[in-house]
């Protein structure tokens, strides 16, 4: 989508909310939304635009039941904004995003980031049921773990697997043999039952020096493996190895976690093949190749996870 243009984001705000709206400015711009701050009597404010009503359900159920936890930002209102695209406005946290501070100079950032992360993973899910991703009503989608993840489905992008495979620069075996093989490590996946983000870090976590102020876009949440969430992070980092430090970190505290390498496999795989079906979807054969070897180095011999991090 094309981002709406300040003076129409500004005369919405104005007659929708408040008309001492000022200083609205776009502060980002990604794959689904854009995010515009603006101020109204001295207070920050940010509103986010997308074509699915159903993230911003998400946003707002997750600052309901999730927010005693965690440092979740209020949902003000959910709105309409014009024919095709619906708007969210939330307060807005100090600091800036994980994805900002994604620099290996950036390291204090790692613990808080980790207890938040834990803080995540303790919320009491008895209430709700299902597996995977969630809906607006915070249910599960699917009838297991191992469903959820084998069915790669994506609510944005309902993959159409003919015309994937005629892009040029798809190459089926290698994504078949990537599947068969995170098909093979589902079975090292227990059958335990977490709240998890699925979408942590980057541009979700805000944080100020070293602690995290804000978590946010709870669209992709649902219920499955913690670890799911740790292998997210590792996946799409470019300087910190998330991996390695979550499991140094656990052993420290003397935390068993069984299978661990074969379950952070599974899931990197699982968020390698989509990455790979959304740039065949789009036609960004750029995007593809760097998906497809980010996905092929999961394969590659295990790091030794460092010993000296507390």
């Amino acid at each position: 989508m094309l981002a709406p243009d300040l003076t129409t984001v500004r005369a919405f705000l104005q007659s929708q909310y408040d008309a001492r709206v000022d200083a609205v400015t776009l502060i980002g711009a990604g794959m689904f939304s854009h995010a515009y701050t603006f101020g109204v009597d001295g207070r920050a404010y940010v509103m986010r635009i997308n074509s699915w009503r159903e993230d911003f359900q998400k946003d707002q159920f997750a600052s309901k039941h999730f927010s005693d936890a965690l440092p979740i930002p209020h949902v003000v209102f959910i709105a309409q904004f014009d024919e095709t695209h619906f708007c969210c406005v939330t307060e807005r946290c100090d600091g800036r995003t994980l994805k900002d501070n994604n620099n290996i100079d950036d390291l204090p950032i790692v613990p808080n980031l980790f207890d938040t992360l834990d803080e995540i993973h303790r919320i009491d899910v008895s209430q709700s049921h299902g597996w995977g991703l969630a809906d607006a009503s915070g249910n599960g989608r699917f009838g297991s773990w191992a469903e959820s993840l084998l069915a790669l489905y994506n609510q944005k992008f309902d993959y159409d697997w003919t015309a994937i495979q005629l892009q040029p620069f798809f190459d089926k075996g290698l994504f078949d043999e990537f599947f068969q093989e995170m098909k093979r490590l589902v079975s090292y996946c227990p059958p335990e039952r977490y709240l998890i983000h699925r979408d942590y870090g980057f541009d979700n976590v805000v944080a100020d020096g070293s602690r995290v102020t804000g978590v946010l876009d709870w669209a992709e949440f649902g219920y499955g493996d913690f670890l799911y969430d740790v292998a997210y992070l590792d996946h799409f980092s470019q300087h910190i190895p998330y991996g390695d430090l979550w499991y140094a970190r656990a052993k420290l505290r003397g935390i068993d976690v069984p299978n661990f390498q074969a379950r952070m496999q599974c899931y990197m795989l699982c968020n390698g093949l989509h990455d790979m079906a959304i740039a065949a979807t789009l036609g960004r054969e750029r995007s593809y190749i760097r998906g497809r070897e980010r996905t092929r180095s999961v394969l590659l011999p295990t790091r030794r996870a460092p010993t000296d991090w507390t």
